[in-house]
């Protein structure tokens, strides 16, 4: 039975459902209100998936050209009976059949999924005019797609664990981190919005109201924490929170976004395992003991009953955007490794700037006072992107990136001349010709809400500077190398100089040759520098077989061969053995890419 309080996820049919016509015979129609339906589900915290009998790459394709693949998390799309594809989606994204509705025109689908998924709300296209007018009255409280951007991460992670033989040895590798905080009243409305919304790990099933929840924070007989977890996929928020007293747990509950990774098996162990009464259904199982992946730093009062060795030394550093994250997962062991990739704030924000070595040189030269000061008034920039352990560290090895070098614009505080980087550079934000397709999205806002006041305040005080040249490339490098320690070796990722003749971004038209010139910049700078290393993706890229879906992505044989070369360059500056995932794990998902295409072909044909 339809119940529109209970979805937490739609899961379209395409053709027939969600656009008028079939896409494999022709041209299809998508429905403006459709299309505008998808963005009110987003806006309201509801996650859109797709499972559709269809081609995936002229599919999502045909998404991409219309604005919306953004909007479809963990896509299902090939020739398979939908039953079972709809019932492993749904087991992936970590969620219930009954916070599900699953949309199809095709009444033998509806019953087919009905029967696999026990539970699940169905219906068919009648049912959409319904839809959109429950998602028009509710109340629009994620607008910066927080929860949207929490399943991206959730994707991304599912995508990379399928190269691995076992869940235990993708753990070890995501690099997990928990911390636990106590000053829990300033998080009240959040952790109070945890209590309620979480029933999969809710393991006493204590509702508070947010009174009777700070009363609980303020009662000095009771010690509270809330957790917070990053891996090397994101940083996951406030994911979990307890209330302990008299060696007895009020609360124990975390959010179903880290199912799976042990943060409450690895909590209730740190926390001496006190008496816990389980009230209902959870969907976890607290006898084991403390999983061996998860490296914690804490703070707080509870630092002390919350003891914990760190056994790793802080070594190497892997710092930037998506060409490092990707190389990262196939190194087998990684216990020498620091990692700050792109990551997502809890208000879905995206800080991609990371490692731009703008940012990088910044960190180091601006005062803690400067860096507030960016932070107050920059209400997209998050002091992430100004740590400093690049430099306070003793890292033998830390790899660096110049692909957000290349993409994102520099702007720079006009009476203090402080700087930093920001999505794409073809749309400064200080330029008014821009501000309506930035205020309504049509530009990269990296998960921003823009109005026009916040525009006309950051104009004022901040201009644009442009995208860094080569030039100003290896001047910020030369400022890195020289302050990290003499004999630390800087690793530079180059960019890819090969044309991708797939590319419908209009902002990476020429950006083979902005690489190419960056790197040229690079190799001269290089050619004299002791402990500089460059690792140069252009020796793996063959031909558009090298591409996987996007300029810088790349088929997982290139981030293999790149992985290799960094573990003989950590290999020599720390005389470590660390070493890359087999060689035959590749090859398998090699062949399984190869021979994908002609297996739902030969799907295609049987059934006709």
């Amino acid at each position: 039975m339809y119940q529109f309080k209970n979805i937490k996820l739609i899961v379209w049919d395409l053709d027939d459902t969600f656009w008028k016509g079939t896409i494999s015979e022709g041209t299809v129609e998508i429905p403006e209100k459709h299309s505008q339906l998808l963005v009110q589900l987003t806006d309201i915290g509801i996650v859109n998936s797709i499972c559709s009998k269809n081609d995936f790459q002229s599919t999502m394709r045909y998404l991409e050209e219309n604005g919306l693949a953004e909007y479809f998390v963990f896509p299902s799309i090939n020739w398979n009976p939908k039953g079972q594809r709809v019932k492993k989606l749904i087991e992936d994204m970590q969620l219930r059949p009954a916070n599900v509705l699953f949309l199809d025109d095709n009444p033998s689908n509806l019953g087919e999924v009905e029967h696999f998924c026990s539970g699940i709300m169905v219906g068919g296209p009648d049912l959409i005019p319904c839809l959109a007018e429950d998602a028009e009255n509710a109340e629009r409280k994620d607008i910066n797609h927080k929860r949207l951007a929490q399943y991206r991460v959730l994707e991304e992670k599912h995508h990379a664990k399928e190269a691995f033989s076992s869940n235990e040895e993708f753990l070890y590798q995501s690099n997990i981190r928990v911390e636990v905080k106590t000053d829990c009243l300033p998080q009240l409305e959040r952790l109070q919005d945890l209590i309620i919304r979480s029933n999969q790990l809710n393991f006493t099933k204590v509702r508070s109201t947010v009174e009777e929840l700070e009363a609980l924070l303020k009662d000095a007989s009771v010690s509270c924490g809330y957790v917070s977890v990053r891996d090397s996929f994101g940083d996951y928020g406030i994911t979990g929170f307890y209330a302990l007293k008299e060696n007895r747990l009020i609360h124990f509950v975390f959010s179903c976004r880290t199912l799976g990774m042990g943060i409450e098996q690895y909590v209730y162990n740190k926390l001496g395992r006190p008496e816990l009464t389980i009230i209902g259904e959870v969907i976890s199982d607290l006898s084991g003991g403390e999983p061996g992946w998860i490296n914690q730093n804490i703070t707080g009062s509870d630092a002390q009953q919350m003891k914990i060795s760190n056994l790793t030394e802080h070594a190497v550093l892997v710092k930037g955007p998506c060409d490092l994250f990707q190389v990262y997962p196939y190194i087998a062991n990684t216990e020498l490794f620091d990692t700050e990739f792109t990551y997502v704030l809890p208000n879905g924000l995206t800080i991609e700037s990371t490692g731009h070595t703008t940012n990088v040189v910044e960190a180091l030269r601006l005062s803690n006072e400067q860096k507030q000061r960016i932070l107050r008034e920059v209400p997209f920039t998050d002091m992430g992107q100004f740590r400093e352990d690049i430099f306070t560290r003793d890292y033998k090895v830390v790899f660096l990136s110049i692909l957000a070098d290349c993409n994102l614009g520099v702007y720079r505080r006009r009476e203090t001349g402080e700087r930093f980087a920001y999505v794409e550079y073809l749309h400064p934000i200080t330029d008014r010709s821009n501000w309506h397709g930035l205020i309504s999205g049509d530009y990269p806002t990296a998960g921003f809400r823009f109005t026009e006041e916040s525009l006309e305040e950051f104009a004022k005080n901040y201009e644009f500077i442009g995208r860094n040249t080569p030039e100003q490339i290896v001047e910020n490098l030369s400022f890195i190398r020289e302050n990290l320690p003499e004999n630390c070796i800087l690793a530079v990722m180059l960019g890819g100089e090969l044309y991708y003749e797939k590319n419908t971004f209009e902002a990476y038209a020429d950006r083979h040759l902005v690489h190419k010139a960056a790197n040229d910049a690079i190799r001269a700078w290089a050619q004299d520098k002791k402990n500089v290393r460059l690792m140069d993706v252009n020796r793996y890229l063959k031909d558009q077989s090298s591409f996987y879906d996007h300029f810088n992505h790349y088929i997982k044989p290139v981030y293999y061969a790149l992985a290799a070369e960094m573990v003989e360059i950590v290999n020599e500056a720390t005389g470590s053995q660390i070493r890359e995932t087999s060689k035959l794990k590749m090859v398998l998902v090699r062949l399984k890419e190869a021979l994908a295409p002609t297996y739902y072909k030969l799907r295609k044909l049987l059934k006709r």
